[in-house]
């Protein structure tokens, strides 16, 4: 009897973590799988967190494992323009924000911390936005949509926005521009003392199915995150195995012992219990930001048997 197909989608099929499911290296025991082009005709997908909490706040059936193969720090996403005036987070107040919309999961981490850790009003700042797509945020954030769709990072350039928080590196940072730049100018540096002080490295994204395919399936959700554990452990040896497939960074393996040095071994743990700051930080932000009425107890995403798997 054939193995049943589970249906995956990717949001980023080819970043490390998930690479080696892509390529076929790491396979899904007891599933044949099919690599599908739209979220809406997978079985499961590497979800938005943001997405995760809202989904979960409409009631949609969805279960989670907790693997989570994009983990950005977001301090180093938020850009302004060179002349606004801006050297430090404070700065922000009163000035013109540019967000692609207000319920993407960078955002959410971006403005938590900017409310958490540096003590930014919010209710502050002008917000602006391009797409008519968003939540209702808090009582007290005014978001003023964009007359017409336009590029965040011509607006920028322009000096239209004084500043954007965006989940990609704009353009204009990647050649440069001297007209715009990060907030933080050693943001390496800022980024590392967040987390010292934090323990916060955050989620873009968790692993996630449709109910009705692991009510067919319960043995999904374990076989999903050993291999997701496993592509993990790939990504990791594609770096600093016997056979290292990443050469254009010719100290890539050191600075992968100068990261565990300062976050710890298991830095990239696919589990609940090495995590625990992390998810209770995007679940208090996501409630405080107007993504979900009631702070969401993160433990009834996950499904029981793949939060309860040994290891990370």
């Amino acid at each position: 009897m054939p193995n049943p197909k589970l249906r995956l989608y990717f949001r980023e099929p080819t970043v490390d973590t998930n690479m080696p499911i892509t390529d076929g290296t790491v396979k899904i025991e007891g599933f044949e799988f099919e690599i599908v082009k739209r979220e809406d005709d997978a079985d499961a997908w590497d979800c938005g967190f943001a997405a995760r909490v809202r989904a979960h706040a409409k009631g949609l059936a969805h279960v989670s494992i907790p693997a989570f193969p994009n983990r950005k720090f977001r301090l180093s996403y938020i850009y302004v323009n060179s002349k606004a005036g801006i050297e430090s987070p404070r700065d922000l107040e009163g000035k013109r924000v540019g967000i692609p919309q207000w319920d993407n999961t960078a955002g959410v981490w971006a403005r938590g911390a900017l409310q958490n850790y540096y003590k930014i009003d919010l209710t502050r700042i002008n917000w602006f936005s391009v797409r008519s797509k968003m939540m209702s945020p808090t009582p007290g954030i005014q978001i003023e949509s964009l007359a017409q769709p336009s590029d965040l990072d011509s607006l920028l350039l322009e000096g239209a926005l004084d500043a954007v928080i965006e989940p990609d590196v704009l353009p204009s940072i990647t050649r440069k521009d001297p007209r715009v730049r990060r907030l933080f100018h050693d943001y390496k540096t800022e980024e590392q003392i967040y987390f010292k002080r934090t323990g916060i490295f955050p989620i873009s994204h968790l692993v996630t199915l449709k109910q009705e395919f692991v009510d067919r399936y319960p043995n999904a959700p374990v076989a999903l995150l050993k291999a997701f554990r496993q592509a993990r452990d790939e990504a990791f040896s594609r770096l600093e195995g016997d056979n290292p497939q990443i050469l254009v960074i010719s100290w890539v393996a050191a600075a992968v012992d100068e990261q565990r040095a300062l976050m710890g071994e298991n830095y990239w743990a696919y589990n609940i219990e090495n995590n625990r700051s992390v998810l209770e930080a995007i679940t208090q932000y996501a409630h405080e930001q107007g993504l979900s009425p009631n702070r969401i107890d993160y433990e009834t995403f996950f499904h029981p048997e793949a939060a309860a798997l040994p290891g990370s």
